[in-house]
């Protein structure tokens, strides 16, 4: 049913948001970027950068901007790698997110904003707990991403997928990430 240019449904939606998940291989580990969050629901706990989906905006134009908005860090190359919707999953209503991916270098540039209190990198298997179904989330999206050649390069990819998300620098490198596994 249309109302002046607006629709109006009968039926209830769930609310978009989006989560990234920012890895790092850096001094001898894999890092893993988090937010702690400076509002409810779990305040002061840590979690994946993410947020709301605005209206008329794209999953990834929101994924770029809750990024920036959070930590500082701007025109990353993501990768989506996943959605999640259990309905529990986020107490202020159901609520599903679209999980993106991406892989640095460095750890350097990041700086907390907007409603996130501090940002900082934790190796990859000593992270702290985390809100929502964060968890879940990282679990299920780092075997999305794969080591591989391309190019005559070693590079970090997501599964099925032609976009190279970071080039590894050295055969270190390579090795630090292919042994990576989150919450050992």
């Amino acid at each position: 049913m249309s109302t002046g240019g607006s629709f109006c449904y009968r039926y209830p939606r769930p609310s978009v948001t989006v989560d990234t998940l920012i890895f790092c291989a850096e001094n001898n580990d894999v890092k893993l970027l988090l937010i702690k969050r400076g509002n409810d629901p779990f305040k002061g706990t840590w979690a994946l950068p993410g947020g709301f989906v605005d209206k008329d905006e794209s999953l990834d134009d929101a994924a770029a901007r809750e990024l920036k908005e959070e930590t500082g860090l701007d025109n990353i190359s993501f990768a989506q790698v996943g959605s999640f919707g259990d309905p529990g999953r986020d107490p202020r209503g159901h609520t599903v997110t679209v999980a993106y991916a991406a892989f640095l270098l460095s750890s350097k540039g990041t700086k907390a904003g907007d409603d996130a209190s501090a940002a900082a990198f934790f190796p990859f298997g000593q992270l702290p707990p985390l809100a929502f179904d964060h968890r879940t989330i990282i679990r299920e999206a780092w075997p999305r991403l794969i080591v591989c050649e391309s190019g005559g390069k070693t590079v970090v990819k997501e599964r099925g997928s032609a976009k190279v998300l970071c080039v590894l620098p050295d055969a270190k490198s390579v090795e630090l990430v292919r042994s990576a596994t989150p919450f050992s």
